[in-house]
């Protein structure tokens, strides 16, 4: 979302002189807010898929290549068989997702996390008769922090729709202390009180250590073990690996950008989206969102535009929405600026108003970016 946001904003501010290029190894792009649609069955894939060469209409290059080596002391980047040279570089590569680090998560489990894994999940649920079904979050810092929430609620009214809902216990096991950390403790609260009113188990602080497929029980680092019949996972997060090779991250694994400009350490090489960090005030991090993937993207236009033509460079705007669906067609939302020193979020008490605002979201997106 922060790459071709940065690209459409770029092209805007530019004349035809300059070249936008976007490589990118998937030929679509896709609406990652609406996987937990797809997994309920309320999305075709095909419904929030365009194809990454409707960006020529724009002026926007479009290569179909996968990224395999950035060479920041050259200025080129090898794509494929191909080498691009640039002037300025923006990394917006995301967060690459592992089963793999958890002994036997891998074979046990599914996710929402990607397109491919919400289509999976669906497919499961069409047979899922009743039983114990946990979503286990793997680690943190984790891109969209309700979506495991978002899920819950969803699924519980799945099953509500299938009349299953008395044969299904829903459980959400996580190393967080409260859902929503960045926002809070007062809608950290009013989301568990929310799960709670649905009957959904929340078991904070629990660090996943194993998965024993053959007894299908998970082992958490504290001893303890929760049986499942479906397992579903927000994977662990990490930085790709040619980011990391590149030289890119610190010791958080991260990029470490300037918190206005989203610039890295090398001059006119920019980060946006879930591959960076964003320091707040107070010590905690941007959420890895999409609504500031956007912002960030903006910024980094703004600011790259202003080095080329001149102007004001651009700043990173802190204000952030989440839509939370809760199921039956209504949605909570929390909003407020996140990067303010006292930062305080509201959060909005569950409507219609906000599902459509959400489905909205979504509709502008796919008409804007492609």
């Amino acid at each position: 979302m922060g790459g071709v946001s940065a690209a459409t904003e770029l092209r805007r501010r530019l004349s035809s002189t300059h070249r936008v290029i976007v490589i990118d190894r998937e030929p679509r792009a896709s609406y990652p807010p609406s996987y937990l649609w797809v997994m309920t069955g309320a999305r075709k894939p095909a419904a929030i898929s365009r194809h990454r060469g409707r960006l020529a209409r724009k002026g926007i290059e479009f290569v179909n290549a996968e990224v395999r080596h950035v060479d920041l002391a050259a200025k080129q980047v090898r794509a494929d068989s191909r080498e691009f040279r640039y002037d300025y570089l923006v990394i917006a590569l995301g967060a690459e997702l592992t089963l793999e680090s958890t002994p036997g998560l891998a074979e046990a489990a599914q996710t929402f996390y990607t397109l491919d894994g919400a289509e999976r999940l669906a497919a499961s649920l069409r047979y899922f008769a009743g039983g114990r079904l946990v979503i286990v979050v793997a680690g943190t810092p984790f891109k969209c922090p309700a979506a495991p929430y978002e899920a819950a609620m969803l699924l519980e009214h799945h099953f509500h729709d299938r009349k299953l809902r008395q044969k299904v216990e829903i459980e959400i096991s996580t190393p967080e202390s409260l859902p929503l950390g960045v926002a809070g403790p007062a809608i950290g609260e009013e989301l568990t009180g929310l799960l709670a009113h649905k009957g959904i188990s929340f078991q904070p602080n629990r660090k996943i250590d194993s998965v024993d497929g053959a007894k299908r029980e998970l082992l958490f680092a504290d001893g303890s073990r929760t049986p499942f019949d479906l397992l579903v996972v927000v994977p662990e997060h990490r930085a790709p690996a040619l980011v990391r090779e590149a030289g890119l991250v610190d010791e958080t694994g991260w990029v470490p950008v300037d918190a206005s400009t989203l610039e890295t350490r090398f001059e006119n090489v920019f980060a946006v989206g879930d591959v960076n960090y964003v320091r707040l005030a107070d010590g905690m991090l941007l959420p890895k969102a999409g609504v500031f993937a956007e912002h960030q993207a903006q910024a980094v236009a703004r600011t790259i535009a202003s080095r080329i033509d001149g102007g004001s460079a651009g700043r990173l705007d802190g204000s952030g929405r989440c839509f939370l669906d809760v199921g039956a067609g209504a949605a909570a939302m929390a909003d407020g600026d996140f990067l303010a020193p006292n930062r305080r979020i509201d959060m909005k008490q569950p409507s219609i108003i906000w599902h459509w605002a959400k489905v909205a979201a979504e509709k502008y997106w796919l008409w804007h970016s492609y």
